[in-house]
């Protein structure tokens, strides 16, 4: 006797409930057109035609927040793996350019310019692989993207873990990831009554409305950037919807700072 798979177990003479609906909403997948009412079947399981509609729109749901779930951590890694790669590029063209200037002070050769080239070619996948990121951030966390930009955005991801780790850290974490082991020497050296400034900001200095502030006025844009960013990202996990405001109010306190 053939067995059917149906959201809610599997069915040949009998009925066999599942304990998982998540589970069996995975597995309904049959290899011929089923010939009897799934309705039916599940009123015997559930009682009325109510409860059955009820419990298909509760497991419906589950399993699409799991899939959506699933599908932003694999593009959490995938924009990770692309930054790590950026920054071993980036060491690449730096180590190179270095060996390429040393070359060309002893001689210029066809080896010189064959370098040259490789080292050209090295910017052109570096831009590549941004392009990518800026893509990627885009789709996984618009309003930290249009915050922040994808490079600073998966660098926070990275510190993180997860975009869901991002969004449960408070402000005051986020404004110092990147820069733990500042915060560790300098806790280290308070511990032994010694004078240490803890830092003001990690990854997210590399923002142009931080890094080009007065340094005395940079503190300040952090700790207001780190806040915008725990809201942003919980939009970004929670939602996902653009919310425009954040970005015009990151633009506007830095204009205030200017002044």
């Amino acid at each position: 006797m053939k067995k059917w798979k149906v959201w809610f177990g599997e069915i040949d003479e009998e009925i066999e409930a599942s304990d998982n609906l998540v589970s069996s909403f995975y597995a309904a997948i049959n290899d011929e057109p089923i010939p009897f009412s799934i309705v039916e079947r599940g009123v015997q399981i559930f009682g009325s035609e109510e409860e059955y509609y009820r419990n298909l729109r509760k497991t419906a749901v589950v399993a699409g927040e799991k899939l959506v779930e699933e599908e932003l951590k694999r593009e959490d890694r995938y924009a990770v793996m692309l930054l790590k790669s950026l920054d071993q590029v980036d060491e690449s063209i730096n180590l190179l350019n270095e060996k390429l200037r040393d070359i060309v002070e002893i001689k210029e050769s066809k080896v010189t310019d064959i370098l040259r080239e490789k080292i050209d070619e090295l910017r052109e996948l570096r831009n590549e692989i941004e392009k990518e990121i800026e893509l990627v951030i885009s789709k996984v966390c618009p309003n930290l993207s249009e915050m922040l930009g994808g490079v600073i955005s998966a660098g926070l991801l990275e510190k993180a873990g997860s975009l869901e780790r991002l969004a449960m850290l408070p402000a005051s974490t986020i404004q110092i990831l990147g820069a733990e082991r500042s915060l560790f020497r300098a806790k280290a050296r308070m511990k032994k009554g010694k004078v240490a400034r803890p830092p003001k900001h990690g990854i997210i200095f590399q923002h142009k409305y931080v890094r080009t502030l007065p340094k005395t006025k940079r503190g300040k844009m952090a700790r207001f950037l780190a806040a915008k960013i725990a809201i942003a990202s919980k939009i970004d996990y929670f939602s996902g919807e653009l919310n425009p405001e954040l970005s015009d109010s990151i633009k506007h306190r830095f204009e205030e700072l200017l002044r």
